[in-house]
């Protein structure tokens, strides 16, 4: 645990406990249809972002990295009942275009970024085993030093995965659900206007990756 002084002054939602939970990675068995009990799934990660950066442009850019996803213990043995909470407790992206540069995405250390693992709720399931859906709302710090910019995000991006068949959903799609712009906000100034903004935002879920290949980013 951290002392109160490094604690997040932003928690999106419930907190998962990090001790003695073991650290999984590339080799680690997941199956279908099954809660598994607690783990930190270490994941390689893939996303697609459009920033808006009022008076340079509108850009796409690709990023690949990793994210350590810390889940709580599954509220029943039964996957159709099963809630399972989840924080992300690292994060590490980078891609880089032409007009931006070189783009470092990170957790942002004041926010708890935090998420849950549920069946929806709907009432025309058939019967059978029922997707469940994930959804987290999440923190982040973006670095483009080439416009000398260190951007935050002050609303939460909330990114979901649908039709999730197995925990952790390693090799699928997502999405940022983002209604026409998300703000980022200069980490300096936070109370200022917005200096640029996310518009889309795609992302996959890759599956467990080695410490090598983290410490490689």
């Amino acid at each position: 645990m951290t002392d109160s002084s490094s604690r997040p002054t932003t928690v999106y939602g419930r907190p998962v406990a990090t001790d003695g939970v073991p650290n999984l990675y590339e080799g680690t068995a997941v199956a279908p249809w099954t809660p598994p009990a607690p783990g930190i799934d270490n994941l390689g990660i893939t996303s697609v972002d459009t920033f808006a950066v009022p008076g340079v442009g509108e850009y796409t850019v690709d990023f690949s990295g990793y994210v350590r996803v810390v889940r709580s213990e599954p509220t029943s043995e039964e996957w159709s009942s099963a809630e399972v909470y989840t924080n992300l407790i690292e994060m590490k992206m980078v891609g880089e275009c032409a007009e931006l540069g070189r783009i470092t995405v990170t957790l942002n250390p004041d926010c708890l970024s935090t998420g849950q693992i549920r069946t929806p709720f709907d009432p025309y399931a058939g019967e059978g085993p029922a997707a469940k859906a994930c959804r987290m709302a999440v923190g982040a710090i973006f670095d483009m030093p080439k416009l000398g910019l260190r951007l935050a995000n002050k609303e939460p991006i909330i990114l979901t995965i649908d039709d999730v068949r197995q925990i952790p959903p390693a090799g699928s799609p997502g999405k940022g659900q983002i209604y026409r712009m998300l703000p980022l906000h200069d980490i300096q100034r936070l109370d200022d206007s917005p200096v640029a903004y996310v518009t889309s935002l795609r992302f996959t879920m890759g599956g467990y990756t080695t410490v090598e290949a983290m410490a490689a980013r």
